[in-house]
């Protein structure tokens, strides 16, 4: 299919030396299989991909690079992986596209600068005119709503069509907007349904949520916020001792809390999840037959919420080391002994996770590692002994 927004991609693009300015921006990457809710970055002085680099990172690629910590390709002009969702170009499939701030641009990758402020959507499109697919989403909906609520009281959210035309070679021509009236917007205590002039209202419980409008085959959007009356110990907040409000006025409390990139009170998630296993402690030693079964443990309040637990666990008997594999629910042999030769293996999201064994571990030393994988994409880059890992051994 056609690059919606990449207009004359024959033509050259001429990549002129300039001085490098960041610019911090929102982006988000809704696919068909990859969603990555809206992130704050800063842009990189430069970003380089397939051969080509721009000499200046503040634009679209260089947000997308940030965001997924340079795993997508592409070219000058776009992109055509973002994580694990590929769209080369291919006739039938969906196109990896963007807009800024909700509107489609004449410009396209390098050529496409951002500044301060600006939210850039990526999303898998499903073409337009004669090059429309099946696979993809049309020109996205637009989501306005608070990023600071209080739990149970409602609040406006504005929800907003875009819809682009295009010339004869694909090049955007104009974005228009409308209320989008019978949008849901997910995410509160209950769905809400916008009225004609695309509003409606929301309330959500207290702590971090995130608001999700879906209209038709619209790319969705999302919006992310944190709910607190000051004193109930979500956001940041402590919780009174007494369980009483002490007001009659549910606002009147101190403000949300965040480090600025935890993922709370509306900002970007950059901070890596915190995990531990509790089910077994470092150092323990079984006895014959009484190896444990359940793996188990904690994950910590994260400010974008839990996508994965990985677990790692591998086995040494007597020189003769073997990984558990998922898949399979057995142990398989590995040529090279070491928890780093290893395979992961998914335990879930719940943050108070657990894993059961097809049966009890048998002889061995054994080395038990976790890492959670937030819905930003954040992990641990190093794993430490006695909360990410556990060594033990059964007699």
């Amino acid at each position: 299919m056609t690059y919606k927004f990449l207009g004359g991609l024959i033509g050259c693009l001429l990549l002129l030396p300039g001085t490098a300015s960041a610019a911090r921006v929102s982006v988000e990457v809704e696919g068909l299989s990859v969603t990555v809710p809206p992130t704050v970055v800063d842009t990189p002085a430069t970003v380089s991909k397939g051969g080509d680099t721009c000499a200046d990172g503040a634009n679209v690629l260089g947000a997308l690079d940030v965001l997924t910590r340079g795993d997508w390709d592409g070219s000058q002009y776009g992109a055509t992986r973002i994580l694990v969702e590929d769209h080369p170009f291919i006739p039938g499939d969906a196109g990896w596209v963007f807009v800024v701030n909700g509107r489609a641009r004449a410009d396209y990758g390098c050529t496409a600068p951002v500044q301060d402020g600006d939210r850039i959507l990526w999303y898998a499109s499903d073409g337009f005119g004669a090059y429309k697919v099946d696979k993809g989403f049309d020109d996205p909906v637009l989501l306005d709503a608070t990023a600071t609520a209080v739990p149970g009281q409602a609040f406006t959210v504005t929800a907003t069509n875009t819809d682009t035309s295009y010339d004869s070679g694909g090049t955007p021509t104009g974005t228009a907007f409308s209320p989008s009236a019978g949008a849901t917007v997910s995410g509160g205590a209950a769905a809400a349904t916008t009225g004609a002039d695309g509003k409606a209202q929301v309330t959500v419980p207290g702590g971090p949520y995130t608001l999700v409008a879906t209209k038709d085959r619209r790319a969705p959007a999302r919006i992310a916020g944190c709910a607190t009356n000051g004193h109930d110990g979500f956001c940041g907040t402590t919780a009174s001792s007494t369980g009483t409000t002490t007001t009659t006025t549910p606002s009147a409390a101190a403000p949300c809390v965040t480090n600025g990139h935890d993922g709370f009170c509306g900002t970007s998630d950059r901070t890596a999840p915190s995990a531990k296993i509790t089910a077994i402690a470092e150092g323990r030693r079984f006895a014959k037959g009484k190896g444990p079964r359940q793996l188990g443990g904690t994950v910590a309040a994260d400010g974008s919420g839990v996508a994965d637990i990985q677990l790692r666990l591998t086995r040494n008997d007597r020189g003769k080391c073997s990984t558990y594999d998922g898949r399979t629910e057995k142990f398989k042999t590995i040529k090279k002994c070491g928890a780093t030769h290893g395979t992961w293996f998914s335990a879930g999201s719940n943050a108070a996770w657990s894993y059961l064994l097809p049966s009890a571990l048998g002889r061995g030393r054994y080395v038990l590692d976790v890492i959670a994988i937030d819905k930003a994409g954040n992990k641990v880059a190093s794993l430490a002994r006695g909360t990410t890992r556990v060594v033990f051994t059964v007699a």
